[in-house]
């Protein structure tokens, strides 16, 4: 236990030191504190309270920058080890692989954790003393949207964790993880627009498409735990709330756990198929 818990702190302290994160976090709370600020200005989201207005504008925050803190933080997670060498110097110990793997996936979860903790904080602190957190439903529903955010962030962590077990430069890993964020949030959008004009896709294959994209899960997923109107959902989630009705947020949530375990799955599996001539 005692090795176990050297390397999940070694990892949560890189973590933490990484300017990256540092500078994703710090933006995040930021905006976060600002949209609180601002928490009865508005009605950007027709149909939403004061408190709904915030918090569906932290669902897009969210999912622009928790999706971009994740995909960062497991790229150089390992880019970082590896060009500077503590990778092959750690494995060189008595130690398994899988205690390193896990040791990183935990390590960096934590520290997403706390910087999600720290943004949702700070808001539901403004957003309370602004008077929008209005009962127990209203703080179980921002609760359930941090809980969602924190999620996303993890399953970014894995997928960057999987594209970055191959990379040995810091530059490289930030080129990396900017194509792939922009892939994920912009072009992926884009493309579904560009088939639906195109071939005229029906709200169901529209839907299917949107779960292989996490982002697009966890947009859905929000907008149904904030009880908004369902136009915010979109084609494909306007599909789903009439086809699935109550049960679609147990769906959309258990979609992001399949997302999550898939993601670190793939990171092990490329970790582990790694030589250690190659590091």
């Amino acid at each position: 236990m005692n090795g176990w818990t050297l390397l999940i702190r070694k990892e949560g302290r890189e973590a933490f030191r990484s300017r990256w994160f540092a500078i994703t976090v710090g933006s995040f709370a930021a905006i976060a504190l600002a949209l609180a600020a601002f928490s009865m200005i508005g009605s950007g989201y027709v149909g939403l309270p004061g408190f709904g207005r915030t918090a569906a504008t932290l669902v897009n925050l969210s999912m622009l920058l928790a999706s971009l803190m994740g995909l960062g933080l497991g790229t150089l997670s390992w880019a970082v080890e590896r060009e500077n060498g503590t990778l092959a110097y750690l494995l060189s110990y008595p130690i398994s692989r899988a205690q390193v793997f896990v040791a990183k996936a935990i390590g960096g979860a934590l520290a997403l954790a706390a910087a999600m903790a720290l943004g949702f904080g700070a808001a539901g602190l403004g957003i309370g003393l602004g008077g929008g957190l209005g009962g127990p439903e209203e703080i179980a529903r921002y609760t359930g949207l941090a809980v969602g955010a924190t999620l996303l962030a993890w399953i970014a962590y894995g997928i960057g964790m999987a594209i970055g077990v191959g990379l040995r430069r810091q530059s490289t890993a930030l080129g990396v993880t900017l194509i792939a964020w922009l892939i994920a949030v912009f072009l992926s959008d884009l493309g579904l627009m560009g088939l639906t004009w195109a071939i005229g896709l029906s709200p169901v294959w529209l839907w299917w498409l949107a779960l292989l994209n996490p982002l697009h899960v966890f947009r859905i997923l929000s907008m149904v735990m904030l009880n908004g109107s369902p136009d915010l959902l979109g084609p494909a989630g306007w599909f789903a709330w009439r086809t699935y009705g109550e049960a679609l947020g147990s769906m959309l949530f258990g979609a992001m756990l399949i997302w999550l375990a898939f993601a670190f799955l793939v990171a092990a599996l490329r970790f582990r198929m790694l030589r250690d001539s190659g590091l």
